[in-house]
């Protein structure tokens, strides 16, 4: 009988990790084509995080850091 049950254990858990596998493997799949690929897509059509659509200005405008002492004590 013990052995009946160690043959029932070995072929549950053969089956198991089978289904587990593709359970995963769906779960992943569906997973990415319906939050990562349409993220990326959309990002890549409205997003411009290094602003190069604008060709007119290709330099980010910032205010002119103090050369003095004080303000190079300050920094930390």
């Amino acid at each position: 009988m013990k052995k009946l049950w160690k043959i029932a254990w070995e072929r549950f858990s053969l089956n198991s990790s089978i289904v587990a596998d593709g359970n995963g493997r769906f779960i992943a799949t569906l997973f990415y084509f319906t939050i990562f690929l349409p993220f990326g897509l959309l990002s890549a059509l409205f997003m411009d995080p290094l602003r190069l659509r604008n060709a007119e200005v290709s330099w980010q405008l910032r205010e002119p850091v103090p050369s003095d002492l004080e303000s190079a004590k300050e920094q930390g």
